[in-house]
């Protein structure tokens, strides 16, 4: 599945695409940790999840790796 990863600068909005969910969330809370505005996951379904607030719901929703308590990937 494909997870696009949109962020707005003062430039404008921006995207980039990922294959793994596990990098669009950590490229996502990285650009919302360096303040970028309207930081956001939406899936190949659709699907829109907020960062860094609702990375972890997406990150249950998809599985994988680093979803267990105390994950480096929502706890750094």
């Amino acid at each position: 599945m494909a997870y696009t990863v949109v962020y707005t600068t003062p430039s404008g909005e921006r995207s980039e695409d990922h294959p793994d969910h596990v990098r669009a969330i950590e490229r996502a809370l990285t650009f919302s940790g360096m303040g970028a505005s309207d930081v956001h996951v939406r899936t190949a379904a659709g699907r829109v999840y907020r960062a860094p607030g609702e990375m972890p719901d997406l990150l249950q929703a998809e599985g994988g790796a680093g979803h267990e308590a105390g994950s480096p990937i929502l706890n750094s």
